[in-house]
């Protein structure tokens, strides 16, 4: 009896170890509270770079090179960051706006102090004009903090939809 009891602790306990080994993230962080920073204007990510911030000196600053910003080819992003202590991580999580468009991520990696930068390739689409929302969220500490920075992509070559035979009857 007792040696299937602890047969059972120890199953339970690996499950419960594995899951948080999956889920990537520790049950320290689960409970962060999420403070989303004001976009600052002007905004125009093909102009340069962007600001979310509040008004406790906490902020972010984001760009994408080339401000072109091609699709289907590699870019550069960066961050930095400002008023918030010990980030441990930026992951940028890029989303379609007026298309699903699948999401695209990219962890950002410290190049110095409240510097980090990444790579990014955006999906080509159907739409002459895009429109994303790129949401950096860097993981204090003390917690979560959240930029939603939305921008424009323009396709050069306008790819028609699979389907496009069946539009055209």
């Amino acid at each position: 009896m007792k040696v299937s009891l602890l047969v059972a602790v120890l199953v339970f306990g690996l499950t419960v170890a594995g899951k948080l080994l999956l889920d990537g993230r520790s049950p320290s962080t689960d409970n962060l509270p999420t403070i989303e920073l004001a976009l600052q204007s002007p905004c125009d990510l093909r102009q340069g770079a962007c600001t979310a911030a509040d008004a406790n000196g906490r902020s972010i600053r984001f760009s994408i090179n080339p401000t072109s910003i091609p699709l289907m080819e590699e870019l550069r992003v960066q961050a930095e960051t400002t008023g918030l202590p010990k980030v441990s991580s930026i992951r940028l999580t890029v989303e379609g706006v007026n298309m699903f468009m699948g999401y695209q991520y990219a962890d950002l990696q410290a190049a110095s102090t409240g510097q980090f930068s990444g790579k990014l390739i955006l999906p080509v689409c159907t739409l002459e004009k895009m429109q994303w929302l790129a949401t950096l969220e860097a993981l204090t500490p003390d917690a979560n903090v959240q930029a939603k920075i939305p921008f424009e992509t323009f396709s050069s070559t306008l790819v028609k939809p699979f389907n496009q035979q069946l539009l055209e009857k």
